[in-house]
């Protein structure tokens, strides 16, 4: 039964895991992530933004499993507030690669931005974002959002463009919405409050939410034209993967065996969660709808981000062509 399960698991993973992250996978559990072998020496320095999300829990698997080690690179975590800060920090030069939501990316693109795709991160599962509202508020389904005052972590990020296609979905206006700019970690007060009438929560602030602060959740953003949406992704600026090839392959070489380990051991997941998810304790991270991860990129799924942003009022300078924006992973087994 186990073998079979992590089998099925491991083909959401776009059906390129190596052989080595298989074995990652099936003993994440049993003493190859606990730190047998030696780490060596330091390596290339890399410097990552990231936010405090369950989306990149295989990048704190990697970190502490040395997996980077493994590969030769040396990787040092920047805090971000949203993946608008960290690609302001990529931008700056204050990160060499970011965690940021597709959507934000592809926003730093078509402003200017050169940035590369380096590696997926999560793509949204059932539940794995909720819009949460207040037991007895005045938002009781989608179509109560309209004409409301929601949150969102940034503009032009996930949050809001998945609520507008919620919304769209429901036959409810999203122009018509006045919009809060929320920290992830602010918005649950803020809809106890009555300062806003919901937001959109990714985990794990949405199981905390409905934990602490008691709301309920309206629907899951991640259905109809959003079903397995891509959520998150890794970047880097031309200048630095060209720079840089070796970091840029060893960095994809280890979250593609951090994913498939995330995705082969749930107790890993929330064990890291715990560790590096700040007010997130056991019982928390087992209550969490974690996403898909996987790393290697999928060219279509991507091309549904810009399509969909389109879709809802973006205004492109260019067409964006997602496959002109990724570097090739290197082969599995290698």
């Amino acid at each position: 039964m186990r073998s079979s399960l992590l089998r099925h698991r491991l083909v959401h993973i776009g059906g390129r895991v190596t052989a080595g992250a298989a074995l990652l996978a099936v003993t994440a559990g049993c003493g190859l992530l606990g730190g047998d072998e030696p780490a060596p020496g330091p390596g290339i320095p890399v410097k990552v933004a990231a936010l405090a999300l369950a989306d990149v829990a295989p990048l704190h698997i990697a970190i502490d499993h040395g997996l980077f080690a493994q590969r030769g690179i040396a990787v040092t975590l920047i805090p971000a507030s949203s993946g608008q800060d960290a690609i302001t920090k990529l931008a700056s030069g204050d990160a060499d690669i970011a965690y940021a939501g597709d959507i934000a990316a592809v926003n730093a693109v078509d402003g200017g931005l050169p940035l590369k795709i380096v590696a997926e991160a999560a793509v949204a599962g059932e539940r794995t974002m909720r819009v949460l509202a207040r037991q007895d508020g005045p938002a009781q389904s989608v179509p109560d959002l309209a004409g409301k005052k929601l949150g969102r972590n940034a503009p032009g990020g996930v949050s809001d463009t998945l609520t507008k296609s919620l919304m769209a979905d429901h036959g409810a206006d999203p122009n018509s919405v006045t919009w809060a700019n929320l920290e992830f970690g602010a918005m649950a007060a803020a809809v106890k409050a009555g300062d806003i009438e919901a937001a959109l929560f990714p985990e794990p602030f949405a199981t905390k939410a409905e934990k602490e602060h008691g709301l309920r959740p309206i629907a899951d953003p991640a259905t109809g034209s959003a079903k397995n949406f891509p959520i998150g992704l890794y970047g880097a600026t031309d200048a630095f993967a060209t720079a840089n090839p070796g970091a840029i392959a060893g960095f994809q070489r280890a979250m593609r065996d951090a994913a498939a380990a995330a995705m082969a051991n749930r107790k890993l997941v929330e064990d890291t969660a715990v560790k590096h998810l700040k007010g997130i304790d056991a019982d928390t991270a087992a209550l969490m709808e974690l996403p898909v991860y996987r790393s290697d990129p999928i060219i279509t799924e991507l091309q549904r981000v810009p399509d969909l942003m389109r879709r809802y009022g973006a205004k492109f300078r260019r067409p964006i062509q997602m496959s002109e924006l990724i570097i090739p992973p290197p082969p599995p087994g290698t």
